[in-house]
């Protein structure tokens, strides 16, 4: 005798394309280019309140009509699946999908409760790597008119000085998109209705536990790409036999970023001015080499030049008289 069992969803959520749905484009509610993943941050349950320090991730499954499902069974981080009566939440998730910012949801109900909507929408807006439109022909701009009303696009990072990215830093600009940076720190704001008639815009950077950080005057290009570089200065490492990972190269006291093949960077805050710095060089074994007055030009890398290191002489020994 066959047995069959119906599975009942715990939610359905309805995640949709920002940019495609801004644009027009796939319909009202435009899907994704790239799975989704769905983790759960937090449980917000009266008196059982808890924040996961390894986010168990939703399994899901995908509709017919594009619905993304959860039937109650989560991910643990070691691998286990396993079925879960979810508590009264309600939940914070966060979601993940290549070519998307990610996103944080909170006050979830799982399964939908309290008069929420279901399928619970989910807006995902346009990541750094995706795929935007590579042309787009600009329509006639008035003389005085405010705007050119083509797509443009503006890139950047926000990066530590030893190169790794600013987590969940808010980088934002007047008529574009919000950008939430992840790991690697980049960002990409997207003026889908155009830029001002003067080419120029304000960006404020807002990193975690900081003051936003205005940076004005910056260009924009109406239907094209425009970056705005981080100021920097970068070098490479010259040593035989040594990992250059183990050289520590330093700005004012703060280290720089060392790959592996010796190239180094060192990267200031978004409105760094125009000044000269001293960049030094340390080896494991206490040799330096410092390079003075190195010219430090806003949103500009400047080289600087080998550190070069011979390799020590080990044939000299002192012997006894």
């Amino acid at each position: 005798m066959t047995e069959y069992r119906t599975l009942t969803a715990a939610r359905v959520f309805d995640v949709v394309d920002g940019f495609a749905r801004q644009r027009g484009l796939a319909g009202a509610r435009p899907r994704l280019i790239s799975p989704v993943r769905i983790f759960l941050l937090a449980d917000h349950t009266p008196g059982a309140q808890r924040t996961f320090a390894e986010p168990p991730e939703l399994v899901l499954a995908s509709t017919a009509h594009g619905y993304t499902v959860n039937f109650g069974l989560l991910s643990q981080p070691d691998g286990r699946q396993q079925k879960t009566a979810f508590g009264a939440g309600p939940y914070l998730l966060r979601v993940r999908a290549d070519h998307y910012q990610v996103a944080d949801f909170d006050n979830v109900f799982l399964p939908a409760t309290h008069d929420q909507p279901e399928p619970f929408e989910m807006v995902l807006e346009a990541g750094y790597s995706y795929p935007f439109p590579t042309a787009s022909t600009p329509p006639p701009v008035q003389i005085g008119g405010t705007v050119s009303t083509a797509l443009a696009l503006l890139r950047g990072a926000t990066l530590h000085p030893d190169g790794s990215g600013v987590v969940d830093a808010v980088v934002t600009a007047p008529g574009a998109t919000s950008y939430r940076t992840d790991t690697d720190g980049q960002w990409v704001l997207v003026f889908a209705d155009g830029v001002p008639a003067t080419d120029l815009v304000t960006v404020t950077i807002t990193a975690p536990g900081a003051d936003p950080v205005a940076i004005p005057d910056v260009p924009v290009t109406p239907a094209g790409e425009a970056v705005l570089p981080q100021t920097a200065v970068r070098g490479r490492i010259r040593a035989a036999g040594v990992d250059p990972r183990k050289v520590v190269v330093s700005v004012g006291g703060v280290a720089a970023g060392v790959r592996a093949d010796g190239v180094w960077a060192f990267y200031f805050p978004p409105t760094q001015p125009a000044t000269t710095v001293t960049v030094t060089a340390t080896l494991p074994d206490g040799r330096t080499q410092s390079a003075t007055g190195v010219a430090v030009a806003p949103r500009t890398t400047t080289t600087v030049p080998d550190f070069s290191f011979p390799r020590p002489d080990h044939s000299l020994r002192s012997t006894d008289a």
